[in-house]
């Protein structure tokens, strides 16, 4: 991943990111307070990025203080120390990361319906990163949805209750995860454990193993 890549990103896509922290995040003084700094520090661990696996939320909670900041912010309601666990947790470590409508700042899902256009772009951003394929886990039912409905592609049904499908578009291949939210709670804290053991399928059988056996799950 060269420099001008990661500034093209940072200037055109308000909500990309990047799935590394510093070993102080989440707490007081950690870089990621400090847009710039946080910058260099991407651009200095640029040979740990791994753009063929994208992170992939819904839209932006809150509005974010500067670019690059999306899945970086240091308060706790956001939970992005969970989600970092996760991350690492499951060696995923250097995927890209951003959401699917940047258009809506809504804490509320209910809110936010992702059109054609959202796809649109979202897949430029993809064209940017200059791979071939892409595993994409999607983090809600919305984002997985819309992109299947949009490439018209047959579900199927993995290990962990993970949903998938793979499709062909714009001449790179995709192929799309539904896992669950990453901050979840309240009702719905069950589903924490689960998330982990769904990303840890997916980064040790799927991205990393590649699945000798592809056909198995998709035709």
């Amino acid at each position: 991943m060269d420099v001008s890549r990661l500034e093209t990103l940072k200037d055109e896509y308000p909500t990309s990111s990047w799935a590394l922290w510093s070993p102080e995040f989440p707490d007081e003084g950690c870089i990621e307070e400090d847009p710039e700094e946080f910058y260099e520090f991407i651009k200095r661990n640029r040979d740990r990025l791994r753009p063929s696996v994208v992170l992939l939320s819904l839209n932006p909670s809150t509005h974010l203080p500067s670019n690059y900041q999306n899945f970086h912010s240091t308060a706790p309601k956001h939970r992005n120390d969970q989600f970092r666990d996760f991350v690492e947790g499951a060696d995923l470590e250097g995927a890209y990361m951003t959401d699917l409508v940047e258009r809506i700042v809504d804490a509320d899902s209910g809110n936010v319906d992702p059109t054609s256009d959202d796809v649109e772009n979202f897949l430029q951003q993809l064209n940017r990163l200059e791979q071939g394929t892409y595993h994409l886990l999607c983090y809600h039912e919305k984002v997985f949805q819309t992109l299947m409905d949009f490439c018209d592609a047959r579900l199927r049904e993995l290990d962990h209750d993970i949903r998938a499908f793979r499709a062909v578009q714009d001449g790179i291949r995709l192929n799309c995860y539904r896992v669950w939210f990453h901050a979840n709670w309240g009702a719905n804290r069950d589903k924490v454990e689960e998330l982990q053991k769904q990303m840890s399928y997916l980064s040790s059988e799927i991205i990393d193993g590649e699945l000798a056996d592809l056909s198995r799950w998709i035709e």
